[in-house]
This record gives structure tokens, sequence and C-alpha cells, in this order.
């Protein structure tokens, strides 16, 4: 289970950022975490709340997941599409398998709230 080291590099990046902002606590944090990431993100937030519980500024901390789709551009027609599979996806439009990704593989921390 991966998302315990995630989880804890996490803890590491909030730290940082409750430093360099002067907080007393962080509040709420909100992800994009892409679906071809490779990270069950059940597993991620079961594991942030078992780890957070060490650090009294993260106590009281939630998490918000934005779930990024998996998103395509076909290089044949050009035309974006979403798709649930990576192994076999196929332009919609044109039936191409010559394609390239644009979204999916995010996994990043888009916000953190803090109280200061």
């Amino acid at each position: 289970m991966h998302e315990v080291s995630i989880a804890l590099g996490l803890i590491e990046e909030l730290k940082k950022i409750a430093r360099e902002n002067n907080a007393k606590k962080v509040t709420n944090i909100k992800l994009k975490i892409g679906k071809m990431s490779g990270i069950v993100t059940d597993s991620l937030i079961f594991a942030f709340d078992a780890v957070k519980l060490e650090h009294p500024f993260l106590s009281e901390a939630t998490i918000l997941i934005e779930e990024v789709p998996m998103v395509y551009e076909c290089n044949k027609c050009s035309k974006p599409f979403e798709m649930d599979a990576y192994a076999f996806a196929m332009c919609p439009n044109c039936q191409s398998y010559n394609f390239k990704i644009l979204s999916g593989e995010e996994q990043h921390i888009e916000n953190v709230e803090v109280e200061v």
C-alpha cells in the first residue's frame, strides 16, 4: 500500500506550507489525483487520517480529492476524448489508436486552507 508513503510525503509538504505561512493548523487540503496515477483515493484518505494524528497542527484537517479523468487527444483527427482504460483507448471519432494523454496522471496539492 504505497498510499501510506504518499500520505507521509503529503504531511512533509504540509509542514513546509504551514511553516512558510506561519499557520497554527491546516484545516482543509484539496488534492487533484488522476485516474491513471495508480493511487487508490480511499486508501490515501485512510492513510492520511491515521498518520495525521501524530501531528497536532493536522489533527482536524480534512482531505477533498478531485479525481481527474483520463483525457486523450487523437493524433489523427485532433479531437479530445475521455476513456476509463488506457490499454483499450480508441478515438471514438475516427477509431484511431494514435493519441496522446492530456490529463489523468496528475497527483498534486491543489489548495491548502490554514488557520493563522
